[in-house]
C-alpha cells in the first residue's frame, strides 16, 4: 500500500467530512433540527405535567 493509495484515503475521508458539514448546515434540514431541538423540552413539560397531576391526586387523598 503505497503513497498513491493513502493519498486516495486520505481524500475520500477529507470528502466525506465536507459533506456531512454540507449536509448539516443544509437550509433545508435547519427546520427539522429544531424541531428535534425543542422535542427535548416538549418530553420535559410531558414528565412534570404527570409528575404534577400524580403529585395532585397525592395531596387530594
Amino acid at each position: 500500500m503505497g503513497a498513491a493509495f493513502q493519498a486516495l484515503q486520505t481524500a475520500i475521508v477529507f470528502i466525506v467530512i465536507i459533506v456531512i458539514i454540507v449536509w448539516a448546515f443544509w437550509p433545508k434540514n435547519k427546520d427539522k433540527f429544531e424541531r428535534t431541538a425543542e422535542s427535548i423540552f416538549d418530553e420535559d413539560k410531558q414528565k412534570d405535567s404527570a409528575k404534577r397531576t400524580k403529585q395532585e391526586s397525592k395531596n387530594n387523598e
